[in-house]
C-alpha cells in the first residue's frame, strides 16, 4: 500500500523516514513472497534427497547383512571342515597307536612264547639226558660216553 502525499494541508505530511519505512516494508513483503514461492520446491527437493539417501543407506545395510550372512555361513562350513579334519587326524593317530600297541603286544607275546619254548626245550633236554642215564644204569651198560657223563666231563 503506497501512501502518496496528499495535497490537503490538513493531513500530515509524510517525512522521508516514513516513506523509506513504507518502501522497505513493501520490498520486504516482496522478498518474503519470493522466498515463500521458492520454499516448497526447495523443501520438496530436500525431502527427495533425504529419501534417496535413506534408500541408499537401506540398500547398503541390506548388502552388508547379506555379506555378513554369507561370511557366517562360510565360517560355519570352515569350522565343520576343521572339526572333521581334527577328528580324522585323531582317528588316524588312534589307529596308528592301536596298530603299534597291537604289534608291540604281539611281539611281546611271541617273545614270551619263544622264551617259554626255549625253557621247555632245555627242560626236556635235561629230562632226556636223565632218562638216558637211568636207562644206562638199568641196563648196566658202560660206554665211554657214560663214563664221561658220570665224571662230569
Amino acid at each position: 500500500m503506497l501512501a502518496v502525499p496528499s495535497t490537503q494541508p490538513s493531513e500530515r505530511r509524510l517525512s522521508e523516514i516514513d516513506r523509506f519505512c513504507i518502501q522497505s516494508d513493501e520490498v520486504g513483503s516482496a522478498l518474503a513472497t519470493r522466498r515463500v514461492r521458492f520454499a516448497p520446491p526447495t523443501l520438496g527437493l530436500l525431502c527427495f534427497a533425504l529419501l534417496v539417501c535413506l534408500g541408499l543407506a537401506l540398500w547398503q545395510a541390506s548388502a552388508i547383512a547379506k555379506e555378513r550372512d554369507a561370511l557366517a555361513q562360510e565360517l560355519s562350513i570352515e569350522r565343520a571342515a576343521r572339526i572333521k579334519a581334527t577328528l580324522a587326524a585323531s582317528d588316524a593317530e588312534m589307529g596308528a597307536a592301536s596298530d603299534a600297541l597291537d604289534t608291540r603286544v604281539r611281539s611281546d607275546i611271541v617273545t614270551e612264547r619263544m622264551l617259554e619254548q626255549q625253557r621247555l626245550s632245555a627242560e626236556l633236554e635235561q629230562r632226556a639226558q636223565e632218562v638216558e642215564r637211568q636207562k644206562l644204569v638199568k641196563a648196566d651198560c658202560v660206554t665211554p660216553r657214560s663214563i664221561r657223563l658220570a665224571a662230569g666231563l
